[in-house]
């Protein structure tokens, strides 16, 4: 296994008036391990992280990888034919198509596996698994996207002209999908009676490899660029790590380099991004060929608020606060607001807790989550007239927000 170090290295950034110069740690990329030091390990498929942190990587040959949170890689299942995308579905079973084979497989726990689905399938690569245990799977060959129920029946659930070898799929926490092209550098959003339309071009050399979301945001790999970006569901994108040269160098994300990245999974508390470098390789699955298994590791709000005093009061917040955002333009951090804030509350630092909910409604005033955060915290401070303005708020946003109209009656709204 080949050592890494997270450096520790900032970045420096002037913001808008009342917010000081801030220091806001990077992103970073690290190595994990080298294909080089394991037996028969093939080139680059998907990449998934189930709810205990055990990564799987295809090979796009013949298996899938494990990683354990400790570290150790061992050889998960085999016999596979062309192991492709994959997901993790909601009883923990494994869902690996074999691009070659045109079926997906299910893997339980202990590796062994079973052909779950084999008809209508034509070089299925990305899988997206829902809470109800669907499958959605594309196929590059066919330019569609497949639905696969629980029982293994294959429909077909949309077909676009948006559509040129769909390589990767997710879900965001909306129910919407989302697709990335392996032949152009498009981004197609799927609505849930299966209309597409584009979401966003973002530019590059050639196409996109896989997609996956975490922390309110999309993140894809460019295959050919030799990058990882992060989309927002606006449409607008940034480069999140890759200087565009090809390289297997650690560090600050954005002075890192990748090696046509493909997969990319996002562990339990969407922290790290897990990436599958083709290190070495002329073809997918062809000749020899070396992966560069890469963690993406993300700074997030919590990280710079978590050694802040909320007992000092709103000041320090608000400079950190305004500071992260500037060098996270158009991230969603309304999850961490809430969170943040409300353990504010709860340990009787009200006044800062409050202010920190305001700051999210002020950044997100179009985001019914970041105004009910704001609401709740009015109510549980006893100002009813203020609550009863943001659930209003809310339901202007979201007519069926489920608790929204019974919160604005309990405050005599």
């Amino acid at each position: 296994m080949r050592p890494f170090a997270l450096l520790p290295v900032i970045v420096l950034l002037g913001f808008s008036p009342g917010a000081k110069a801030q220091e806001i740690p990077p992103h970073t990329v690290s190595t994990v391990f080298v294909s080089d030091t394991l037996a028969d390990f093939g080139a680059v498929g998907g990449v998934v992280v189930d709810a205990l942190g055990y990564v799987y990587v295809a090979d796009f040959r013949n298996a899938v990888f494990r990683i354990h949170p400790h570290g150790h890689v061992e050889k998960f299942a085999d016999g596979f034919y062309g192991a492709s995308g994959n997901a993790i579905g909601p009883r923990g079973y494994l869902y690996q198509s074999s691009f070659n084979g045109n079926y997906v497989a299910r893997v339980d726990r202990t590796g062994a596996w079973e052909v779950h689905a084999d008809s209508g399938l034509s070089g299925p690569v990305g899988i997206a698994a829902s809470p109800a245990g669907e499958l959605f799977v594309v196929n590059c060959n066919a330019g569609s996207v497949s639905r696969i129920d629980p029982e293994g029946a294959v429909t077909e659930f949309a077909r676009s002209e948006l559509f040129s070898c769909p390589n990767g799929i997710t879900f965001d926490d909306r129910g919407d999908l989302y697709v990335v092209n392996f032949s152009n550098t498009k981004v197609v959003r799927i609505e849930p009676d299966g209309t597409t339309s584009e979401l966003v071009d973002v530019p590059g050399a050639g196409g996109n490899g896989h997609i996956t979301f975490a922390r309110g945001s999309l993140y894809l790999t460019k295959f050919r660029g030799n990058q990882v970006y992060r989309v927002g569901r606006d449409g607008t994108y940034e480069l999140l790590a890759g200087t565009g040269q090809a390289g297997e160098e650690d560090g600050p994300a954005l002075s890192a380099t990748l090696t046509r990245p493909n997969g990319i999974g996002v562990s339990p508390n969407g922290k790290e991004l897990w990436v599958n470098d083709f290190t070495v390789g002329t073809g997918l699955g062809q000749g020899v060929s070396v992966v560069t298994m890469r963690k993406i590791t993300l700074t997030t709000l919590s990280d710079v608020l978590a050694d802040i005093d909320p007992a000092e009061g709103s000041e320090p917040v608000r400079r950190l606060f305004d500071a992260y955002h500037a060098a996270r333009p158009g991230e969603d951090t309304t999850a961490e607001i809430g969170t943040l804030g409300f353990a504010w509350l709860s340990s009787a630092n009200w006044r800062t807790g409050v202010a920190l909910l305001e700051m999210g409604a002020e950044r997100f005033p179009d985001h019914p989550v970041a105004q009910y955060n704001l609401g709740e915290a009015f109510r549980f401070t006893g100002q009813g007239p203020r609550a009863a303005e943001q659930y209003r708020r809310v339901l202007e946003l979201r007519p069926d927000h489920p608790t929204a109209a019974a919160r604005l009656a309990s405050v005599g709204g």
